[in-house]
């Protein structure tokens, strides 16, 4: 069976995109080569704020994407009009009980609060430094036990970040894909960390991680084919992998 074009790239940018000046400096050079009326849909699809993410865009450190994915999946900017796309806040249900969540997770012996300015609505992020799988299961346990329907997104051996159920990183681009009626075996994801992969287990659809990716998104995806494990890091992985799926000559 003949592999499709790509009509969309999303990738990750701390780690992946950005981490390396040069790198990204040669990734805007490459994307912005490519002809704007032949080229995929760029998504930036990241744990930070979507506003943090645009000014990045604004200081002209990332090339101008179509989409902005937000917060570990909780929030969709459309980049020509600056604003949330509404219908994926529907999607995403009620906001989060802060006041609940925080009363389970205050008991929980070394997990503190991320700063302000990372928590919204829809995403409480904390910080627990080295957990297992098994940990992550247990305090998702509690939260169950406690009333509070929400997943667990756990990376860097850092970062606990707990979601509505339709959030998360690949939750939001299975989104935009159904809304822009693209092809889950159209879409290429890039991304170096866990909070990715759930990008990286939508069926059909092509990956780039790259070469510093952690252990933790190189174990989860395995040998699956699918995937393209670039030897160069950051967004010189991206360029290299975005060579082999054939979007860059």
């Amino acid at each position: 069976m003949a592999i499709k074009p790509v009509r969309l790239v999303a990738s990750d940018i701390d780690g992946t995109l950005l981490g390396h000046e040069a790198a990204a400096e040669r990734f805007q050079c490459a994307w912005d080569a490519l002809s704007r009326h032949e080229r995929p849909l760029l998504i930036y699809n990241s744990g930070r704020l979507a506003d943090d993410m645009l000014a990045l865009v604004d200081a002209k450190l990332l090339p101008k994407p179509d989409y902005v994915i937000g917060g570990v999946g909780t929030m969709i900017i459309d980049e020509r009009m600056r604003a949330r796309v509404e219908g994926f806040v529907k999607e995403l249900g009620q906001p989060l009980d802060a006041v609940a969540l925080a009363a389970v997770m205050n008991t929980i012996e070394g997990v503190i609060p991320q700063a302000a300015a990372d928590q919204h609505p829809h995403k409480s992020s904390w910080c627990l430094h080295d957990a297992e799988e098994q940990r992550i299961h247990e305090i998702a346990a509690r939260l169950v036990g406690a009333g509070l329907d929400v997943k667990l997104i756990y990376s860097s051996r850092r970062d606990l970040d707990i979601l509505p159920h339709a959030g998360g990183k690949g939750r939001a681009l299975a989104w935009i894909c159904r809304e822009l009626a693209v092809d889950l075996d159209e879409v290429v994801v890039a991304g170096d960390t866990g909070n990715d992969r759930e990008m990286f287990e939508m069926p059909h659809v092509r990956g780039v991680v790259v070469s510093n990716a952690l252990p933790e998104l190189r174990q989860a995806i395995g040998h699956d084919r699918r995937h393209f494990l670039a030897q160069t890091s950051h967004a010189d992985g991206v360029i290299e992998g975005l060579r082999h799926w054939g979007v860059i000559g």
